[in-house]
């Protein structure tokens, strides 16, 4: 896992050695254990490193194939290399040493632009063909490594291309930070996903590579985007449910066997829900006494400890608990605000560091759960979709929802019955994956232009763009649901909040249930055996249901979050009043004034639970003071 961050340039331009250094040099937090800059006529690559396989010198980048003819700065593991070695090898190709990329430099060699077919793992990088003047950028299938890119001169790129793997990397570049215009689509966007879905990013002349994408520059074409890979939806498997048991038991065993394969210590994530149990059961099998890591807190509405050590017992893994207190979190919030270069409001990131922080004491490398809520119709509004199906849905039922949820407490509880009708109302109107864009929205879609100001209103009437491309050509709401659930609200929600947060720690995260050969299975089962009645995750309960307590198959979904309600009546109440005060939003001119303060009096007196909406603005706010004022 590492940090990567490039410059290409027209007609064998020799880029700045010194600029590129400093961009890489940004992303040191990603990769402590070394560094290296390359420059070749055209094109000049940094690298920072964490060395996971292959700690020797010889997997040290950026990294060049033979004759020089080639250059890669790679972020990421690829699971397969050693098989993809050995067929390299049996075509004449020869290693200098044990690295994955290594492999993955030879086999985009060998096989050119059917060598991201080959590869199986998570990585972002970037490959430079000197005999083709050619910058190819390519992103992992789920994205779970993030890659940010800024055409140079135009949208063509017609004056180069920069890219890294975090936006302040990108700001080191000179022309970047000339023109850091914020994109009246990406605010709106923010404010309906609590983050901004790819390809926007809150920059207007910055993009984001999506997940499965590939983009390719020279001085001829400019810039040219494409899918290299996309998830099948729609096609379903046959077979009786315990053969696809089993089926899923031995893909996800096999994948978890991949990702314990390092040079470095190794430990899994275990929240004590079903995804991380079953990740640790497997994991727990193939090497005995690994470790596991989860906090717990002193709220119990947050606290998920006691269920971790359940689970932890049961295997008998080597098992680390801290019980932190809210102080913890809250002295997390100022520096994560900080560093948060482009705005994310999920809150979870808080905990997620926290524990990434506590993994990283005894190991270098831990396995999570993530991806099996959204391959498996593991949220809640899948049941609740399910539902309403059946039922006449209107946009006057959505307005008595909304009446129905201001008659009862808005409450500090993780999710209260408000707080749930709530966000319900706001999706009533909607289908497929509108409706569960729409049911995780800070604030009703609709109700977007009168909160923005007129410097960004017009952004309004495309905050549902991702949601509405993600669902397109679905066959059904339930697949088109699950399209959103996978390529937006994972990719550029959940892992790019996980990356932050374990790279912060220089901590690399891996995702066994998003291995490719698990989840093109799961996205082909019928819908009953993902779902059934009020039962989600049906399959992988019942794979996993001899691995663990019956206790643990039972219990109710619960997020990993932090108190930010009760936070901003309380102990950041003064910092949300500050930073959201009439006068500061006055002068910039993105929101009205009274909106906020009347979101704000409300939530303060406890008649609306504005939590979410509030949040996204403070980190917004937050983030365009740090980010766009600085000189």
């Amino acid at each position: 896992m590492c940090g990567i961050a490039g410059l290409a340039l027209p007609d064998d331009a020799l880029p700045d050695v010194a600029l590129v250094r400093a961009m890489a040099d940004r992303l040191a937090h990603r990769g402590p254990d070394g560094h290296g800059v390359h420059a070749m006529p055209g094109c000049t690559f940094g690298h920072r490193r964490l060395s996971i396989v292959d700690l020797s010198p010889t997997g040290a980048q950026p990294m060049l194939g033979p004759d020089a003819a080639a250059m890669l700065t790679f972020n990421g593991e690829i699971y397969d290399f050693a098989a993809l070695r050995d067929e390299l090898a049996a075509l004449g190709y020869t290693f200098r040493g044990r690295s994955d990329t290594e492999v993955l430099l030879h086999a985009l060699d060998a096989w050119g632009d059917g060598a991201l077919e080959r590869i199986h793992g998570m990585f972002a990088f970037g490959h430079w063909s000197a005999p083709e003047r050619t910058l190819t950028l390519a992103r992992d299938r789920f994205g779970k490594k993030p890659l940010y890119y800024a055409p140079l001169g135009d949208e063509r790129g017609t004056g180069g291309v920069a890219f890294a793997s975090e936006l302040s990397a990108l700001l080191v570049h000179p022309e970047v930070r000339a023109r850091r215009e914020v994109d009246p689509v990406a605010v709106a966007q923010y404010l309906v996903h609590e983050f901004v879905p790819q390809p926007r990013s809150i920059l207007a002349q910055v993009r984001k590579l999506g997940p499965g994408e590939r983009l390719r520059w020279n001085t001829h074409r400019g810039v040219a985007v494409d899918r290299w890979w996309a998830p099948r939806t729609g096609v379903r498997l046959r077979g009786d449910e315990r053969e696809l048991t089993g089926e899923l038991s031995r893909r996800v065993e096999r994948a978890v066997a991949r990702r314990l394969v390092a040079d470095v210590p190794v430990g899994v994530f275990l929240s004590g829900g079903i995804d991380s149990s079953f990740v640790a059961a497997c994991a727990a099998a193939a090497h005995p006494r690994v470790k596991t890591f989860a906090i717990g807190f002193d709220d119990p509405s947050f606290d998920e400890s006691a269920h971790a050590e359940l689970v932890a017992r049961h295997l008998g893994t080597d098992h680390v608990t801290e019980v932190l207190s809210e102080r913890a979190l809250l002295d997390l919030v100022p520096p994560t605000l900080d560093a948060m270069d482009e705005p994310h409001a999920d809150s979870s990131i808080l905990p997620t560091t926290l524990l990434a922080r506590l993994a990283r004491r005894d190991v270098t490398v831990a396995l999570g759960g993530d991806g099996g809520d959204e391959i498996l119709a593991g949220y809640p509004t899948f049941v609740v979709d399910q539902v309403l199906s059946r039922l006449p849905t209107s946009a006057a039922a959505g307005r008595g929802l909304a009446a129905l949820s201001r008659l009862f407490p808005a409450t500090d509880a993780n999710f209260s019955t408000a707080f749930k009708l709530q966000q319900m109302a706001q999706g009533m109107r909607a289908r497929g994956a509108e409706r569960h864009a729409r049911w995780l929205a800070p604030i009703d879609p609709d109700a977007l232009p009168s909160l923005l100001g007129e410097a960004l209103r017009g952004g309004a009437d495309r905050c549902l763009d991702a949601a509405r491309a993600a669902g397109a050509g679905a066959a059904t709401d339930f697949d088109a649901a699950t399209a959103f659930y996978l390529q937006v609200y994972l990719s550029e929600g959940v892992l790019q909040k996980v990356d932050r947060a374990t790279m912060r720690v220089s901590l690399e995260a891996r995702a066994p249930l998003l291995d490719t050969e698990v989840v093109t299975f799961c996205l082909a089962l019928p819908e009953h055996l993902r779902l059934r009645g009020t039962t989600t995750k049906y399959l992988l309960r019942k794979a996993l249901g001899a691995r663990v307590p019956r206790a643990i198959l039972e219990r109710p979904k619960k997020g990993f979050g932090a108190p930010v309600g009760r936070w901003l009546r309380g102990p950041l109440r003064e910092l949300m009043q500050d930073t959201l005060s009439p006068a500061r939003l006055r002068m910039t001119g993105w929101f009205e004034p009274a909106v906020v303060e009347r979101a704000m009096r409300e939530h303060l007196a406890g008649e609306r639970d504005h939590r979410k909406l509030l949040y996204s603005l403070l980190v917004l706010e937050h983030w365009r003071r740090r980010w766009l004022e600085a000189a």
